[in-house]
């Protein structure tokens, strides 16, 4: 170990050196560079090599002393880096003594190798997998890589030397909730300087959400200051759903075993059965169940059913129901279809509020939202019930869940079906005769020695048959067999076998070796049931998630499959294939009208009539709801395939005969055909659906094939719907004014607002266009109240600069009126606003008039109390009633310019424009003519008696700014011709 202190003879020299420069590197050498003394600065800065220098620079350094220089530049690599130090050699007065050596890095180089440490490290939190961010001790983000931003759509220039908070600021919404947590979890790291480790859920803005493992640690500078904290997250959403997936199904596959084995152990079924409930119940995640025996009583003029609970199992929080279940009569006219197939042995599935008001009622006092009822069934008998609820915000039962609670009810039925048929049977021999499962006693030779006639009932065989044979399994010897008799003592398993009349079936086997007192095997008995009833559920369960459950039509997934390799056999051969979209109209009318019920009767009987108007060989499946879907194979032409469209048309329109009712439907089809519009199944289907959109557009009832236009329509659609929501938020909606005239004085009096779409790419876009997208998307309702809002105040200004200004008409949507609190909103926009109401005309369209009039009219008398103004606009084109113009608090028509455009010539126009004006006298209107371009219009108008007017012969639609020159010439002149 080097000595730190200059203490010796040939190295004091050098101590006041040391000691006036404490942190500088300093080492005491002899002429062959060896090491003799070095202070501890020297000594860390060595540590990587050892206390000597690397050879190659003591090398450098005996050539420098021969020399007799004074300063040089070595490089040394310590810690796997490079770095270059200034040398200086100090030389003693005696040769004898040792030579000073002190080193100083270079700080350049020094930075030099930081940035690319820095580089490299910024390159791998790049290239990671993971959501990688660091913050430094204020908690303000100083680098996050793509990963991160791209999860929280983060942009980013927008991020570094932010907080959380203030990111979360500029974040969507649903993000917000996670910055919160984030800021949290960050300070507990902070304070308790402990890692965080945790499993956290993001919620997207497109719906969904991602499960995130989130790793923190905070690290401290040498002076023990908070310096940075490194967040890392592994995104394992994928791991969560496979992993939710298979212990649902594992679940599913441990209740049937558990079930089975308790409902098959020697046990009486009634000590078992609550069990059975339990474990439904946690498995499935039900929140109740009771188990039901049903009797009829037969009397006088009726027969009743009543029920007894046997057991009942409920979660904690949720009472039992079973005293409810006691009391309903299955018997009911009510309940007369939940009859039906239970007393066949078909389970009821449904959900509560799906349900029709009569069966309703029975659950809405118990807070079950969704209900099964398994049937037990003893041979062809209704024996009793499962009844299975499930309580508050459930989800539905699956296809799958059915399935396996059908299971489990077959086999609680084989149970109780096996204690009464045996109940009364007490000696040992009688029960074993008599036991539904086959027995059989084998001698050590593996030859039969016994059956029962569970064994005769199962195989066929009497016992004179198969005495001395040896059974079947000891004929397959199963793998393991002897093995287990010999480890164990006992061996259970499946195995194949065939009964007397050649018929297979599948067995569930359990052989004992039963041994004497010296413990030799004596005997072999075996004990198995008939589960070939079980294996065929395990079938159906397969067929109910590839089939709809009520028509049993293949299901989407299934269709996906078979549409899939029918494509590929239309490939091979060269042949065209079609794909009919088939959508009923009024389906939702009958639904809502009759109930649920009619709705599925419907629903089977056109899919009778669907399989019958099609070929064998044709597939045909449902996809949900009143859509069906139907691919022809071997077609020569779309000719084929517009054919067998309107066979199904017409096969529809014949009347269908539903619950005593008389229902009539059509459909609408699109058409797809292969390979014209679509190489895979999904292109095909979009195509199709696409196309029977067009048919719903244009009429229903109908056939039409796709077009690519359809396509190009809906993207454009799309896309305008996309636009449409930013443009407000873009400032690309304007108001525009057009001056509205006296007839008598040719002066400017009001004008009518007008809302313009100053599209980027696509230039001033028509109302006509984007103000129904903007209904149907429901935005009519923000746009129209900012359209409002921007109205009223600009009319205030000018009616405060210009008080010949009285009137600004501003147009209000059908939609704003029925979907918002309309009057509430313009009372708001008046109270913000300070403007006078009676400047305020709102119009509406006549097919306002024909929708809730009762809510129309409670709204406008709201509105009439503010002291605003309503007017109808374009009247005569639409379908109102006189009757609801009389019970309407209306002040002002207005002639639409279909009727003016053609005055004074076109007589009917005339005689049109007359009659209106002369009805809007008679009731107290005023009157309004909108589209006056010509002289002679103005005339016709002024003999008319029409008080104010409109149109191009004043002046156009303009923009704020301009109608403000506008109502500054209608003080010097008035206004015309294009003013």
């Amino acid at each position: 170990m080097l000595p730190t202190v200059f203490d010796h003879h040939s190295t004091a020299w050098l101590q006041p050196f040391a000691v006036t420069m404490p942190d500088m590197a300093m080492l005491a050498i002899n002429r062959r560079a060896v090491s003799l003394a070095a202070n501890e600065q020297a000594l860390s800065l060595l540590a990587p090599v050892g206390e000597e220098l690397p050879k190659e620079s003591r090398q450098v350094l005996i050539e420098a002393m021969r020399e007799g220089k004074t300063e040089l530049n070595i490089t040394l690599t310590l810690k796997g880096l490079k770095r270059d130090f200034k040398c200086r050699l100090f030389y003693p007065q005696h040769t004898r003594r040792a030579v000073g050596l002190m080193l100083e890095e270079e700080e350049k180089t020094l930075t030099a190798q930081l940035l690319h440490m820095q580089s490299i490290v910024h390159s791998l939190i790049e290239m990671s997998p993971d959501l990688i961010c660091i913050k430094d001790s204020d908690n303000r983000w100083m680098m996050a890589n793509e990963q991160m931003l791209n999860t929280f759509q983060i942009n980013h220039f927008d991020f570094e030397f932010l907080n959380n908070r203030q990111i979360a600021q500029t974040l969507h919404p649903v993000f917000r909730n996670s910055f919160e947590h984030h800021e949290k979890s960050d300070q507990q790291v902070w304070q308790t300087r402990q890692p965080y480790h945790n499993e956290e859920l993001v919620h997207l803005p497109q719906g969904g959400h991602k499960t995130l493992e989130v790793h923190k640690v905070a690290y401290y500078d040498r002076e023990d200051l908070p310096s940075h904290l490194i967040t890392v997250a592994r995104d394992v959403s994928e791991q969560k759903f496979i992993q939710t997936q298979l212990n649902n199904r594992s679940a599913v596959l441990d209740t049937l075993i558990s079930c089975d084995w308790m409902l098959h152990s020697t046990e009486r079924w009634q000590t078992v059965a609550e069990n059975v409930l339990q474990q439904c119940c946690l498995s499935f995640r039900f929140s109740r169940a009771t188990l039901l025996q049903h009797e009829n009583i037969h009397m006088r003029n009726k027969t009743e059913m009543r029920s007894k609970a046997l057991f009942h199992w409920a979660m904690n929080g949720f009472h039992a129901t079973y005293e409810h279940w006691e009391k309903v009569s299955f018997l009911t006219p009510e309940l007369q279809r939940w009859h039906a197939l239970l007393a066949q042995g078909q389970p009821v599935m449904c959900d509560a509020l799906s349900l029709p008001e009569a069966e309703r009622a029975l659950l809405k006092s118990h807070d079950t939202v969704n209900l099964v009822i398994v049937p037990l069934m003893l041979d062809d008998d209704w024996w009793g019930s499962m009844v299975i609820e499930r309580c508050f915000d459930a989800e539905p039962t699956s296809s799958q869940e059915l399935g396996s609670l059908m299971a489990i009810g077959r086999t609680l039925s084989v149970a109780i079906n096996r204690e009464q048929t045996g109940k009364h049977l007490k000696l040992a021999k009688i029960a074993f005769d008599s036991t539904t499962e086959g027995i059989m006693i084998v001698n050590p030779a593996g030859e039969l020695v016994g059956i029962n006639q569970g064994y005769t009932l199962i195989t066929g065989y009497a016992e004179e048959e198969v005495l001395g044979s040896k059974p079947q399994i000891f004929k397959q010897r199963p793998r393991g067999l002897f093995g287990a008799l010999k480890r164990h003592g006992k061996w259970s398993g499946e195995i194949e076998n065939v009964r007397k009349n050649g018929e297979s079936y599948t067995e569930w086997m359990t052989i004992t070796a039963v041994r004497n007192h010296a413990n030799a095997i004596t005997n072999y008995v075996g004990v198995f049931a008939d589960i070939s009833e079980m294996k065929r559920s395990q079938r159906q369960l397969n067929s109910l998630v590839n089939h709809d459950p009520l028509t049993g039509l293949p299901n989407r997934r299934l269709i996906n499959h078979l549409f899939a390799h029918a494509i590929q056999r239309s490939g091979r051969n060269e042949q065209q294939a079609a794909i009919l979209f088939i959508d009923l109209d009024r389906f939702k009318n009958i639904n809502d009208s009759l109930g649920h019920y009619a709705g599925d009767q419907l629903l089977l009987s056109v899919t009778e009539r669907l399989r019958q108007a099609v070929r064998e060989s044709d597939i045909v499946g449902r996809l949900g709801g009143d859509e069906f879907i139907i691919m022809l194979e071997n077609l020569r032409s779309k000719a084929d395939a517009s054919q067998k469209a309107h066979d199904i048309l017409e096969a529809l329109r014949v009347e269908f005969n539903i619950d005593h009712h008389q229902i009539f439907v059509s459909g609408s089809i699109g058409i797809s055909m292969y390979p014209q519009d679509g190489q895979d199944v999904e292109s095909l289907i979009k195509a199709a659906d696409l196309a029977m959109y067009q048919v719903k557009n244009n009429g229903k009832n109908h056939v039409a094939f796709y077009d690519a236009a359809l396509s190009r329509d809906a993207v454009e659609h799309f896309q305008l719907e996309t636009e449409l929501r930013q443009a407000l938020n873009k400032n690309q909606l304007n108001m525009f004014y057009q001056a509205q005239i006296d007839l008598k004085t040719g002066m400017i009096i009001g004008a009518e607002a007008l809302i313009r779409w100053m599209h980027p790419t696509q230039g001033i876009i028509s109302p006509a266009k984007f103000i129904p997208l903007a209904e149907e998307t429901g935005l009519i309702l923000s746009i129209g109240e900012w359209a409002l809002a921007q109205s009223v105040r600009q009319a205030h200004a000018w009616h405060q600069q210009h008080p010949e200004f009285k009137k600004i008409a501003i147009n209000v949507s059908a939609v704003q009126i029925m979907k918002s609190k309309f009057a509430d909103t313009v009372y708001g926009i008046l109270m913000e606003s300070e403007c006078d109401p009676s400047i305020i005309e709102l119009e509406i369209t006549e097919s306002t008039l024909m929708q809730h009039t009762q809510h129309v009219v409670d709204t406008f008398n709201q509105l009439k109390l503010l002291g605003i103004s309503i007017a109808i606009d374009d009247f005569g084109t639409g379908y109102s009633s006189l009757s609801h113009l009389k019970r309407l608090p209306l002040d002002q028509i207005k002639i639409d310019r279909s009727f003016v455009k053609d005055l004074p010539n076109d007589k009917d126009d005339a005689a049109i424009t007359s009659a209106i004006y002369a009805m809007a006298t008679q009731l107290g209107f005023t009157v309004v003519a909108e589209g006056v371009e010509t002289e002679e219009q103005e005339k016709f108008l002024q003999r008319l008696g029409c008080q104010t007017a409109q149109g191009y012969l004043y002046a156009y639609p303009v923009n704020a700014d301009d109608f403000v020159k506008l109502l500054t010439l209608n003080n010097q002149r008035k206004i015309k011709r294009h003013a």
